[in-house]
């Protein structure tokens, strides 16, 4: 069980090296807490996912919190929040006053689009690695595919798409038990 000050440097380290938002970081967060650290198994960082999406607020901040509460309870969701956050508001305070003095300048746009096209590949990364250990079955990849279409063509709420695989989820495997 890691302590709090572990907690806390590892969510600086991922807050500090963890760029192109909530998809993105997800990639550093389950290397760093799942693969590398063992500190979650995958299911529990897919629920942990979960609800950070449904909860308000930043997702990615609040999947932080899951985890720093499911390690050491409220003490740890509040270093890894700490942690996670203190180097994006330094970062932020600072580019703040670059992007105001360079916005103008070519070479500054190209690295930001260069950036973008990464986070691309981060992103694909971790649907990759997420699908080959949580989508195996007919009605684990009906709820994959289902809950795409639903989300990218019909453009249906997160929050109800994740209450409504939850409930058909306890249908299908909770009588089962």
């Amino acid at each position: 069980m890691p302590t709090y000050k572990q907690i806390f440097m590892v969510f600086l380290k991922m807050g500090a090296f963890a760029f192109g938002g909530v998809y993105a970081m997800l990639a550093f967060f389950q290397r760093e807490l799942v693969d590398k650290r063992k500190w979650l198994k995958q299911d529990e960082f897919a629920e942990g996912m979960a609800i950070g999406q449904m909860t308000p607020g930043p997702p990615i901040i609040n999947t932080g919190i899951y985890v720093g509460y499911h390690l050491k309870g409220p003490k740890g969701a509040l270093a890894a929040t700490a942690g996670q956050v203190l180097p994006g508001f330094v970062l932020v305070l600072g580019l703040a006053y670059v992007y105001k003095e360079f916005e103008d300048v070519p070479l500054f746009s190209m690295v930001l689009k260069g950036v973008g096209a990464a986070v691309v590949g981060l992103l694909v990364s971790v649907v990759y690695k997420m699908g080959r250990q949580l989508v195996r079955g007919r009605a684990a990849a009906f709820f994959a595919i289902g809950g795409f279409i639903l989300l990218h063509f019909l453009k249906a709420n997160p929050i109800a798409l994740i209450a409504l695989a939850g409930a058909t989820g306890y249908l299908l495997y909770g009588r089962s038990k």
